[in-house]
């Protein structure tokens, strides 16, 4: 649960560029002016929102408690050695009884209810699939997703052409230009990378990357 959590804060501190707090220009200015309230929401808001729908979600919790409480009274009742690690029954000499047989019948009705810990960790793993989806090396756009059993489906009112692509509706951040002075100290000095001129690709076109190694 908790390093599902903090790969999706991960994410987000990637997405809204933790990083970069000392540029004030275009984008970066908007999100250092709300950095605070990003931080909080990211660190405290987030965690609690997902704790508190899962608290609403009292039906999922008390299908659980429900079939670990009939598991436990099998147990009482037969012996720890009766049911396997996942639960299954083992002995099958005891199958008709009447309370292994309520046991049983929950069982396949029910399957594995996941417990609170596993919920959560899924609606972050979902939360953390979403995001990166749209987000790759400091650019937000959509990328490509194929499936040989699902489909999208596009909103169409019978036109007789519609037109669609990946990104419409999305408002497109270009946030590739991330230029700042590095600085770094070693054995009592301070070495400072300062660029003083830059020339970056137009179009779009993703250029090669370069490395500064002193």
């Amino acid at each position: 649960m908790q390093e599902s959590l903090e790969k999706l804060q991960d994410l987000l501190q990637k997405l809204f560029r933790a990083d970069a707090a000392d540029l004030d220009f275009g984008i970066y200015r908007i999100i250092n002016y709300r950095r605070d309230q990003l931080q909080n929401f990211i660190d405290e808001e987030l965690p609690t929102i997902v704790q508190k729908a899962l608290d609403a979600n009292t039906e999922a919790e008390s299908v659980h408690e429900e079939l670990e409480d009939l598991k436990k009274r099998v147990k009482d009742a037969f012996g720890e050695d009766v049911l396997d690690a996942d639960g299954n029954l083992i002995d099958e000499t005891i199958k008709d009884r009447p309370l292994v047989k309520q046991y049983l019948e929950a069982q396949e009705q029910l399957g594995s209810p996941p417990t609170r810990d596993q919920r959560e960790d899924t609606v972050y793993n979902h939360l953390y699939t979403f995001f990166s989806r749209y987000y790759d090396s400091g650019d937000f756009i959509p990328r490509r997703r194929y499936s040989q059993t699902e489909r999208f489906a596009v909103p169409y009112n019978g036109e007789e052409v519609y037109l669609h692509w990946a990104n419409k509706d999305q408002y497109y951040v270009k946030s590739g230009e991330h230029f700042s002075t590095y600085r770094f100290k070693s054995q009592g000095i301070t070495v400072t990378f300062d660029l003083q001129n830059v020339d970056v690709e137009k179009d779009n076109v993703k250029g090669v990357k370069r490395f500064f190694i002193p």
